[in-house]
């Protein structure tokens, strides 16, 4: 018989009238991977949260190697050998990177902090995920959102944990770092180290669990070894329907003239001499590593960030210097890839955050807010898209992620736009909420507009895009047609090689 380490009896969990969890019961085997899944809002985060000692259940138990834990914090669930890495990467951004890995955790002696001992165990922990040294002394904020991410794994991973939480890590790593974090995971498994790990990435997750939950609206609707089951029962068990992900439609888009053109733009090492062009209804999809400079190149185009060198050209005008405002203006819409620092008022509603960008359209002479409108227009995409809310006067942060998303996403969707770009969309969503997601993509480009898909999905990628911009270290690489877009040549071009 093999060693639990975890038990869950019975757990549950409310926030108000929402019920996220009902009557949850799981086991984690020693040395052993679980893998949590199940569409936004399903109540996986809440479980993972519980666990670390973030949230304290509102009935049943947790028992540790056999005993009942009391969790008062976070810092129990670490002193008792849990450590959790969130999706979203939890960060202090003007600290350094040191800083940060031993943040709670110093080593002191006396009343002094011993730098250097700290400094030699960070070097060991980035080898774990082979980022180098040199990072240890720059302020965490000038890291890419993957490599804060591969930090944060390194810190759970370092400190000896007997359970690793794991929340969605590969939705913002490239695929080289997905697969040096999956030979981490066998490492540790082969070491004794159990882990819970959470995504929506099915493919991944049938590759590295031994066994799989699955949740449904709070409650546990499947649980299977991962050498029984198929991908299609794991979409259907955790979304209680099949689904239909082949959205792609053809479209007559050739014959249109671009309506955007990049010629040699340059930004010091983090782009160089990138040049293409994008027509009304196209779908242009980007791929690279993380760190190839695509979401950089994107945000000189939206007027966030001005390039050193090249030239943007939108309906032959040379837009090369606007800001963020002037491209709005033109209706160039960008939808970023961190919705959580980048795109969202945490502190606001969701009618706040929906209608954010176009104020000026339900507004009178002297700026006066007509809020009946907004209420309408607002309602009527919360409607369209399906954004699970109880009321649009709730916090944005009450939203799952997935439905954040498409907050975010139908922003932009109150007035028509004449390009979208795109940069991670689906980023740590379900597969539902996902393929609701490409089918809106969809129907943009079936509506003329142009659009820009920057993607770490190499799925996504292939499956939306009418042509593929492969990106290796602020390069193009290579620029490939539907038909010639092969998961081998994108894999290719975008390492470089």
């Amino acid at each position: 018989m093999e060693e639990i380490i975890l038990e869950a009896r019975n757990i549950d969990k409310s926030f108000g009238g929402t019920h996220a969890l009902q009557n949850v019961s799981f086991q984690l085997c020693k040395g052993n991977i679980l893998s949590v899944m199940g569409e936004n809002g399903a109540g996986k985060s809440t479980l993972m949260k519980i666990i670390a000692g973030a949230y304290k259940n509102d009935s049943g138990e947790l028992l540790l190697e056999g005993k009942k834990m009391q969790l008062g914090s976070p810092l129990d669930a670490a002193q008792a050998g849990i450590s959790i890495v969130y999706q979203e990467p939890n960060v202090f951004s003007d600290m350094s990177v040191l800083e940060n890995i031993f943040m709670g955790n110093e080593i002191v002696s006396g009343n002094r902090i011993q730098w250097d001992d700290m400094y030699c165990q960070a070097i060991e922990a980035l080898k774990l995920v082979d980022l180098s040294p040199d990072i240890l002394s720059k302020p965490m904020g000038t890291l890419s959102i993957g490599n804060q991410q591969l930090v944060l794994i390194a810190c759970g991973v370092f400190r000896k944990c007997k359970i690793l939480i794991l929340d969605e890590p590969t939705s913002i790593l490239s695929y080289a770092e997905s697969e040096k974090l999956f030979s981490i995971i066998m490492d540790l498994k082969a070491k004794g180290v159990s882990i819970l790990y959470i995504s929506h990435r099915v493919a991944e997750v049938m590759r590295i669990s031994d066994e799989i939950i699955i949740l449904r609206d709070g409650c546990v609707t499947a649980k299977m070894k991962a050498s029984e089951v198929t991908e299609e029962k794991v979409i259907e068990a955790m979304s209680g329907r099949k689904i239909n992900r082949n959205v792609y439609i053809a479209r007559g888009y050739q014959k249109n003239e671009p309506i955007l053109k990049v010629e040699n733009l340059s930004y010091g090492n983090t782009y160089n001499d990138i040049s293409f062009s994008l027509k009304p209804g196209e779908i242009l999809g980007f791929y690279g590593l993380v760190g190839s400079g695509r979401s950089e190149m994107a945000r000189a185009i939206f007027g966030e960030t001005n390039a050193e060198k090249g030239s943007i050209y939108f309906k032959g005008e040379n837009i090369s210097h606007i800001h963020t405002q002037q491209a709005v203006a033109r209706k160039i819409f960008y939808v970023p890839e961190d919705r959580g620092t980048q795109g969202l008022f945490s502190a606001h509603t969701v009618r706040e955050n929906m209608s954010a960008s176009f104020l000026k359209d339900f507004s009178s002479k002297i700026g006066v807010i007509h809020r009946k409108l907004e209420r309408q227009i607002v309602q009527k995409n919360i409607d369209e898209y399906k954004i699970k809310v109880q009321s649009m006067e709730d916090p944005i942060t009450t939203l799952s992620g997935g439905h954040e998303q498409k907050v975010l996403f139908c922003r932009w969707l109150l007035e028509k736009p004449e390009v979208m770009i795109l940069d991670e969309p689906t980023r740590g969503i379900d597969v539902s909420t996902k393929t609701e997601i490409h089918k809106y993509i969809m129907q943009l480009a079936q509506q003329n507009v142009a659009i820009m898909l920057i993607s770490s999905d190499l799925p996504e990628i292939m499956s939306l895009s009418d042509e593929v911009i492969t990106m290796h270290v602020g390069k193009i690489t290579g620029h490939f047609a539907r038909e010639q877009a092969t998961e081998k040549t994108i894999l290719k071009y975008a390492l470089g090689l």
